[in-house]
């Protein structure tokens, strides 16, 4: 058997996963989201908290150099935080004191608008007369319907498999199109606050269709053979569980991928930076068992750092996959490393670096015959019991 002879919803959208950049590039334009967000909307803002559950938190995280213009320019101050810290925790034991919350905005992003918590998030920051601007592909939900704006994101859905939606499957197409939405708003706003001029911000939005179009079939083929062979090779060794090991906006990339594997097939599987790897999970037992992921971009200050990670990792003979840009080098021969398309603004590799991990969790979950968690009947049965997101309480914290 070949990567070739192999089919599943989780495949098709990661083949295509350079065409939704393409496809997200004509439709969420700098004029769409003005018709959206109108720029005197956004003058007094000071400070943008990005927030969501799962895979939206990872949004926040990978589009938070964009809002702070990733050293460019002169950015102002963003800051990724879990969904229950956003609604519940933020400047709750500080209080406000000079800090008005009219100066916020929370940028909470739920594609299906279902979860409680990001609703939560916004009904705070509204009590607290800040702005609240909800990324969605639902309108008509409570979670939109919370937001002073909504911003409808627009996936492209001819990226699926026919007839599979993303609530039936592990997604993909909703993270990559939520990521870049979520990137061009935060160029958005720092044109809005003088901080960039227009010019500059197109620039940068072509730099990230340059970047997906650097993604050729040949490009997707190569990286997708070389991950089903990554991931025969963990299936013939019997991994226990999974490593994924990242700082800054890679982090979300290790964060999200780590999530792909839960949910194509249920792994066990844990996600941190490489100075805490080498502190902890560096112990682990069964090194031989555990399928490490590593995220070495040159282009990132922990560079230098993750190249001793990996080398750690190879000497405990632990199965060691790095993505990197194509211009790493400095290390270990003994891993795969998986080589991608360097853009010209860092921030950019968030879109598509996840691309490896993606076919190696599709794949995984082919050879395991694991049907996708999320369509489980069982963990169904399961939550009719549980108020997970929809049935949560909604919860107003009040301020010191």
């Amino acid at each position: 058997m070949t990567h070739r002879d192999c089919d599943n919803a989780l495949l098709t959208q990661v083949r295509n996963a350079a065409q939704t950049v393409l496809s997200m590039s004509e439709t969420f334009t700098f004029s769409y989201l003005e018709k959206c967000l109108p720029a005197e909307a956004l003058q007094k803002v000071q400070k943008v908290i990005l927030t969501g559950c799962g895979d939206s938190y990872c949004i926040g995280v990978a589009a938070r150099p964009c809002f702070e213009s990733e050293g460019a320019y002169p950015g102002f101050q963003a800051e990724a935080l879990r969904n229950i810290e956003a609604a519940r925790y933020y400047r709750t034991y500080v209080g406000w004191g000079e800090k008005k919350a009219e100066d916020h905005l929370i940028c909470a992003v739920s594609i299906t608008g279902s979860p409680v918590r990001p609703r939560e998030a916004l009904a705070r920051i509204n009590q607290l007369g800040g702005i609240s601007v909800a990324f969605t592909d639902n309108e008509n939900s409570l979670f939109a319907r919370e937001a002073k704006y909504a911003v409808r994101i627009n996936v492209p859905q001819d990226h699926y498999k026919p007839g599979v939606t993303d609530e039936e499957c592990p997604g993909m197409t909703s993270y990559i199109a939520g990521c870049y939405a979520v990137m061009m708003f935060g160029l958005y706003m720092c044109v809005c606050k003088g901080l960039m001029t227009k010019q500059q911000a197109e620039e940068q939005r072509q730099a990230a269709i340059e970047y997906a179009r650097a993604f050729t079939p040949e490009v997707i083929d190569d990286l997708e053979e070389k991950a089903f062979r990554f991931a025969e090779k963990l299936q013939a060794d019997g991994f226990d569980c999974m490593d994924f090991i990242a700082e800054d906006q890679e982090f979300a990339t290790a964060f999200f991928a780590s999530a792909k594997m839960v949910e194509s097939f249920g792994a066990v599987t844990t996600h941190d930076d490489a100075e805490d790897w080498c502190h902890i999970n560096y112990f682990n037992r069964n090194p031989a068992r555990i399928a490490t992921f590593l995220m070495a971009n040159p282009s990132s200050p922990s560079f230098s750092r993750d190249q001793e990670t990996a080398t750690c990792a190879v000497a405990i003979k632990r199965p060691l996959a790095i993505i990197c840009e194509d211009t790493a080098d400095g290390l270990p021969e003994q891993a795969w490393t998986f080589k991608m398309p360097t853009p010209k603004y860092r921030w950019i590799n968030a879109l598509l670096q996840h691309i490896p991990m993606d076919f190696i969790a599709a794949y995984l979950g082919i050879f395991r015959r694991q049907m996708p968690v999320g369509i489980s009947s069982e963990l169904h049965e399961r939550d009719a019991a549980c108020a997970r997101f929809k049935k949560s309480e909604q919860v107003f914290v009040e301020e010191l």
